[in-house]
C-alpha cells in the first residue's frame, strides 16, 4: 500500500472529485458529502439524511451486516438532469466507530473527451461544469475531515490514483492497486508511469495532454491492464492545475457495470468519426 497523499491533496480530492463522495454513519445517515454529491442529491445529502433511502437502496442493513465492499449498486439521484447512476460502498472504522464510504457515479449520454459530431453537447461535460461551478450552498471541508478522507481512501471500493506532472503514479489506493494486479508488489505500479496500465496507448497519450490542460475525462470507458488481461473500467478524472502547471490528477476508476459495451474512442485519433 502506498503512503497517503498529503492532507492538502486529500482535502482537494474530496472537495473537487468528479464523482460523489459521501461518508455516512453505520445506519446510513450522512456525515460528510462533497460538491459532486450535493449536485446529484441537493439537500437530500445534508447531514443526518438517510442516504440509502434517498438512493433507493433497500438492502443497506444486509450490506452492513456482510461488511464487504459492494460495487455498482443501481441508484437514483434527485438531480433531474442526472437521475440515475451507480453507488459503490465500503464499511470501515474511524476512532472505533463504523462508517459507510460511498462513491456515486452518474450516468451520462456519452463521455468527455468530445463526442462524435452531431451528438450534441456531452452530458458528461455538462456534469463536470456543474461540479466546477461556484456555489454558495457547498461549504468545502478542511483539515478537520482528513481522518475521514483517509478512511474513505482505504475503504471505498473505487480505484483512486493521483498522477504527477511527469505522468508518474504518485499515489494509489488499495482498489487501484488491486485493479491493475499489483497487490503483492504495489511498488511495481506506484512510482511508475501511468501509460503502462492502459491497454490502448492512444487513449492514455491523449489523456496525458488533457490533464496538463486541465481538461476533464468523465464517464469514459477504457481498458486497464491487469498483467496481460484487459479490465473494463469507467474513468472520472480531473486535474489540479496551478499557474498552468499540473500538480496532480484526481482520478477515480470504477469497475464497469457494463463490461461488454464498446470502449470509448479518442476523437482526434479515430478516423471513423
Amino acid at each position: 500500500m502506498s503512503a497517503y497523499p498529503t492532507s492538502e491533496q486529500l482535502v482537494d480530492l474530496f472537495n473537487w472529485a468528479s464523482p460523489g463522495m459521501v461518508v455516512t454513519e453505520s445506519d446510513g445517515s450522512v456525515v460528510l458529502a462533497n460538491k459532486a454529491a450535493t449536485e446529484l442529491l441537493g439537500d437530500k445529502v445534508a447531514a443526518g439524511v438517510d442516504l440509502p433511502d434517498v438512493l433507493g437502496i433497500d438492502n443497506h442493513a444486509a450490506l452492513l451486516a456482510a461488511g464487504q465492499p459492494v460495487e455498482n449498486l443501481e441508484a437514483s439521484f434527485t438531480n433531474p438532469d442526472f437521475p440515475s447512476g451507480y453507488a459503490n460502498v465500503g464499511f470501515g472504522q474511524v476512532d472505533g466507530r463504523t462508517y459507510g464510504f460511498w462513491a456515486l457515479r452518474p450516468v451520462t449520454t456519452h463521455p468527455t473527451p468530445a463526442p462524435k459530431p452531431g451528438e450534441g453537447s456531452s452530458t458528461a461535460q455538462a456534469w463536470i461544469e456543474r461540479v466546477d461551478r461556484a456555489s454558495g450552498s457547498y461549504k468545502p471541508v478542511g483539515e478537520e475531515a482528513v481522518e475521514f478522507i483517509k478512511a474513505y481512501y482505504d475503504t471505498c471500493p473505487v480505484a483512486i490514483h493521483l498522477i504527477e506532472e511527469d505522468g508518474t503514479v504518485g499515489h494509489a489506493n488499495w482498489k487501484d492497486i488491486e485493479i491493475v494486479g499489483a497487490s503483492e508488489r504495489p511498488d511495481s505500479y506506484v512510482g511508475h508511469h501511468i501509460r503502462r496500465i492502459y491497454a490502448d496507448q492512444d487513449v492514455v497519450e491523449d489523456f496525458l495532454a488533457r490533464w496538463g490542460e486541465d481538461a476533464p475525462i468523465i464517464d469514459f470507458r477504457a481498458d486497464f491492464l491487469n498483467k496481460q488481461e484487459r479490465v473494463p473500467v469507467v474513468i472520472f478524472s480531473t486535474a489540479k492545475v496551478e499557474g498552468d502547471k499540473l500538480k496532480n490528477t484526481r482520478c477515480f476508476v470504477f469497475s464497469d457495470s457494463h463490461p461488454d459495451r464498446a470502449r470509448d474512442k479518442v476523437k482526434a485519433l479515430d478516423l471513423s468519426f
